[in-house]
């Protein structure tokens, strides 16, 4: 028995144990018709038998849960429709959390599957560049503006000032607030990056349908803070939904 055999016999004993429409799944699995999603099915087989045989900690116990076998049928109805052998592994890596470790909210989960379907590669690693963009980050650039109003304040203070000596008190707190100003600016500047389309190897066009395609998911919202002079979509900021999206993939493929 070569290699495949030995993955697709070791696939029908697994799914044999689902007392959940077991048969049906074995039928979908092994039996769909075409070619394009026949070959997309062998390679998801192919993908879940290495997990399946070399994870010694995989649970298989919760296989003969229903919310499980409702899980494995959402993942393939969904593994034939793509042709992305990253989503193929997200799907795997799924179904071998699930296993191990089941979601409580398990209604949620058919929502992301639709989400890690729907989206491009891209899509996800801009919405999963833009997690920095939180409310706290709003925050450090308030302080940012801050201590460069108190720079400048001190600036006029030192110019107004005719008498050297006067002016000299004014030196140490201005280089303080300097020196915190300089840093707040430098770290808010290294993620300055993540939201230009050159990153992402993107026209702008494209990168601005993408962050509007994931602003229309629910995923990432516009101009958090109603900053005064922001255009349209230009600084975004992730949603509480986003960062459980992300943490939900990030868990799954750990």
């Amino acid at each position: 028995m070569d290699k495949k055999e030995i993955t697709v016999s070791v696939l029908k004993s697994i799914f044999g144990v689902i007392p959940y429409g077991g048969a049906a799944l074995d039928e979908l699995f092994f039996e769909y018709n075409g070619r394009i999603k026949q070959n997309r099915l062998n390679r998801f087989t192919e993908i879940l038998a290495e997990n399946f045989t070399k994870d010694t900690v995989i649970n298989l116990e919760n296989i003969k849960t229903e919310d499980f076998n409702d899980l494995f049928e959402s993942v393939l109805r969904r593994v034939v429709q793509t042709k992305s052998e990253l989503k193929l592994l997200r799907f795997k890596d799924i179904l071998i959390k699930e296993l191990n470790c089941p979601s409580e909210n398990v209604e949620l989960i058919d929502h992301y599957l639709d989400l890690i379907s729907n989206l491009t590669e891209e899509e996800i690693k801009i919405m999963y560049n833009h997690r920095y963009f939180t409310i706290s980050y709003e925050e450090e650039i308030d302080e940012m503006n801050s201590l460069k109003d108190s720079l400048t304040s001190l600036e006029q203070q030192m110019k107004n000032e005719t008498i050297i000596i006067n002016e000299s008190k004014f030196r140490k707190p201005y280089d303080e607030v300097k020196i915190k100003y300089d840093k707040k600016k430098e770290h808010i500047l290294s993620f300055a990056k993540y939201k230009t389309a050159e990153f992402y190897g993107l026209s702008e066009n494209k990168f601005m349908f993408y962050k509007q395609r994931l602003f229309s998911k629910g995923l990432l919202i516009d101009n958090r803070m109603n900053r005064i002079g922001n255009l349209p979509f230009g600084h975004m900021g992730i949603t509480e939904f986003g960062i459980e999206f992300i943490d939900f993939i990030q868990n799954s493929e750990e």
